[in-house]
Order: structure tokens, then sequence, then C-alpha cells
């Protein structure tokens, strides 16, 4: 969320006494949605509760002592020395002479020592302090999680130089410059001084001067279950929305000179109502998931083929027809390699036809046209994570009566390159086992058959059944298999 003050683009000297609709503060949600057979866990979230709110420091403390202690020493000992010695002289000879002298001393001591003594002491004290401190900031961030919904809130404000946060009284007197839209806040004299100091009025936080940004994350465990979804039962979501919920109030402070005492004073006003930020398309922001497309691997990663074989077990919702009693049910099958994922697609003409639509066989898909359903849809879903790899689409098909089939296939939305195959074989017919082979991506540049439909990432294959005659009324096309095959 980008909030800009474009008044704070002007950077040259003024004389203006007022500083008008700058960002003060901002209430922003996300929310998941709740829906059937998905469950939600919050797990991590941020930024978490940051108090930026300025604090005065100080200390208070107390202490008393007591020392007291007694010291005795006593000495015992004994000492022996006995020492013996003796020598001699011997001179030879006249002048020049010489002389040695030799002497022999031996000693020999006892010495024993006790010492004895007893010291006691003892100390007693008590002390106790209590400190506060916070370094002055901007603005605070507040985080509320409501545990019913899952959902994280926060709220971002201007702390200094008046907090927006937490001085909400007004007297309701409306702001001179901006009417009735925005009312006096009244703030505390310290928070005052602040923004006035007799001769200077001082602007707001810098972040509210210049514009800020916020970024806030939320991480949830999405679970879907499906273990009770029966044929009567309401089967589980495969889509997840997310909103996001934005309000924001902006701030002016100006100063103000009373018309009876004559006193002017710096007076601060916000929106009396919040502006809810919309998106361009739409009065929400909301976020939608499709579960079953995140989950999907790439085509082509290890040794596994992107086949889906329309065998009922394998549907993770079962199709069903047209009745006069009931709409159809749109059908949805992934992959036994989870890298391929194919959804009824099909626009319900107006008014709902009774009859016609996709049923499903032992081993076939079965898509049946009527004079009310002239158009039946189903759109495939994979990934690829490579450029230079060739791809093909082959379907197992054919027509189960005397009208041919139009497929008309559109890659990635391209409606301009729409490819079209026509189906007439009945099953087992002609020898051709039934087999149609549509290139997806083929790089041999000699080649007439060069084509490259594919994007890195998801891709998407959209086809549309029709009869080849519009006057055809009835038209029965079946569908075994369909894959994705690197070649």
């Amino acid at each position: 969320i980008n909030l800009y003050n474009l008044d704070g683009i002007d950077l040259s000297p003024s004389t203006d006494i007022s500083y008008l609709n700058y960002p003060l503060l901002l209430n922003t949600s996300l929310e998941p949605e709740s829906a059937a057979g998905i469950t939600f866990q919050l797990l991590e979230y941020s930024p978490q509760t940051v108090n930026t709110k300025v604090q005065q420091s100080g200390s208070t403390g107390q202490s008393n002592g007591q020392t007291s202690g007694v010291n005795s020493t006593s000495t015992v000992g004994s000492s022996t020395a006995q020492t013996n010695s003796y020598g001699a002289s011997v001179t030879l000879g006249e002048s020049p002479s010489a002389s040695a002298n030799y002497e022999h001393s031996t000693s020999d001591t006892s010495e024993q020592s006790k010492t004895s003594g007893t010291e006691s002491s003892g100390t007693h004290g008590r002390d106790s302090s209590a400190s506060a401190t916070m370094s002055v900031k901007d603005w605070g961030a507040y985080a509320l999680v409501n545990p019913a919904l899952k959902s994280v809130i926060w709220t971002f404000g201007q702390e200094f130089p008046w907090d927006a946060v937490e001085c909400r009284l007004t007297n309701n007197v409306s702001s001179p410059v901006k009417g009735s839209a925005q009312v006096e806040i009244v703030i505390p004299t310290g928070m005052s001084a602040n923004l006035y100091d007799g001769v200077s009025l001082y602007p707001p936080s810098h972040l509210s001067t210049f514009g800020i940004n916020f970024v806030t994350k939320a991480m949830w465990l999405v679970s879907v279950d499906s273990s009770n979804a029966g044929p009567s039962e309401v089967p589980p979501s495969d889509s997840l929305n997310i909103s996001h919920f934005i309000t924001y109030y902006s701030g002016s402070h100006m100063l103000v000179t009373d018309s009876v005492t004559k006193v002017t004073a710096v007076h601060v006003y916000m929106d009396k109502q919040p502006a809810v930020l919309q998106a361009i398309s739409g009065s929400s922001l909301k976020t939608s998931l499709d579960l079953g497309l995140m989950a999907l691997d790439a085509v082509g990663k290890g040794s596994n083929s992107a086949i889906v074989g329309f065998i009922p077990r394998k549907f993770s919702l079962l199709p069903a027809p047209f009745s006069k009693a009931a709409q159809a049910t749109p059908f949805e099958i992934f992959s036994s390699s989870n890298n391929l994922l194919i959804k009824d697609t099909t626009s319900i003409p107006t008014p709902p036809p009774s009859s016609g639509g996709f049923t499903p066989g032992e081993t076939s898909l079965t898509a049946t046209l009527d004079s009310g359903l002239s158009t039946l849809s189903m759109t495939l879903y994979f990934k690829v994570l490579d450029a230079d790899t060739n791809y093909a689409l082959y379907l197992k098909h054919w027509v189960a009566g005397v009208n041919g089939i139009k497929l008309t296939v559109v890659v990635n939305g391209d409606t301009e390159h729409a490819i079209k195959k026509y189906v007439s074989s009945l099953e087992a017919e002609g020898g051709e086992k039934n087999l149609s082979r549509i290139n997806l991506r083929d790089l041999d540049y000699s080649s007439v058959d060069y084509a490259d439909y594919l994007q890195l990432g998801l891709n998407s294959i959209e086809i549309q059944i029709q009869p080849i005659a519009t006057d055809d009324a009835n038209s029965v096309y079946q569908l075994r298999a369909v894959s994705i095959e690197r070649e």
C-alpha cells in the first residue's frame, strides 16, 4: 500500500501557516472467505504490533545494608637449629708464596608451627529500581487477529509529533479550511508544543510529509476435505478468495487566532469519516486463487505423462446433463500424475436447455448436443517449464451418431489462430484408432508443421464442441482420453 503526499514534493520556502491533508491513519485487513470443505489455519503474519509511542525515562531505587565480623588467630610452634663448622689455612713457600683456605659448615634446623583461627561475618542488603525508555519514531503499527475469521487487521498511524492513534476525542468543531469533512481533535499540551513553539509552526512527521508505503503479509495453511462430499453433498470449493479492506484518514494542523482573546494557537484536525480505498474495476480488493491450478505439477517432470482417462471414479466432480428438473453439473477431473486438469467451461444459454450436456460413461465422456444447446466447452490446464521441447495434444474420440462434430481448439486464448478439427468416424471405424494429434510446439523450422502455441508457466486449451452442420439438431460426441505428450 503506497500513500503519497503531493504537497511534500514542493520543497521551496513557504509562508503557509497550515499543513493540510497529510496521511494520518490507515486500517487494512486480509480476510480469507469461508468456502465449502475448506478450513484455514493462520500460521504467520507481519508486521506484528510495533508501538513507537514516546515515553519518558526515569529510575527509582533504595538500598540498606548491615555487616558484622569476628577475627581471632593463635600460633603454636617449635624450632631447632644446630650448626657445626671447621676450617684450615695453609701457606707454602716464601715470597711470593702460595696459600689456601678451607672451611666446612653444617647446619641442622627443626621448626614446628600450628595456627588456628576463626572468622565470621554477615551482610544484608536490599535494592530496588525501575526504569522505562523508548526511542522516538514517527509511526506505529498495531496488529489484531480475529480468531473466528482467521483474518488479520492492521492499524498504522502517526504517533509523533502528535499521536493520531491515541488522540480520538473531538469537540466537533469543523475545520476552517476543510469544513465539516474534518473535525478538531483535542490533544495534550505536550503534543501541541511539538507542533508550535509560539514562533514557528512545525510540519507533521517526515513520513506524513512525503508519503509512506506499507507491506503486510499473512500465511495460512489451507486444507481441502472432500471425504464427506457425496452425490447429495456440496462439493468442496477449488477457489479461494482473499479480500482486502483498506480505510484511510488524512489529517491537518494549522494556526488559528481566537477572535475574542486574540491568542494564536495550533489546532489539529482529522477526517470525520474514513475514505474506503477501492480497486479501479470494483468496490473491493479481492484476490482469487484457484487451488487446483496452483497444485498442478509441470508436464514432463520426471517420467509421468499428462493423461486423463474419463473413468467415473477419476472425476473430482462427476458431470450431470441438463434436465427439466435441474441444471447440469459441470465436471472436473485431474490426471493421475497431477499435471493435467480438465474443467467443464460451457456457457449456459438463456433460457437454459432441458436436455444435453456431458454424461459420464464406463470408459468415456459423452457430449450430447441438441437445438437448445448447440455448443459444449471444456478447458485443459497444464504447466510447461521449458522453451525448447516439442509438445503435442492427443485426443482419443469418435462420434456416436450420423452427424459429424467440429472441434475448435483455442490455445492460451489465441482466437485468431484457432485450430479446427472435424470428427465423423464411429468408434473403431477406418482402422485409424480414432486418434487425433495437434502440434502445440514443433520447433523444426524446415517443417510446414512448425508451431509454438505454448508459453512458460500455466497454459490453457479450450475445446469447443459443435455440430458440423448448424441444422443438425442432435449430435453425440464421445471422448475416451486426452493427453499432453513430450516429443
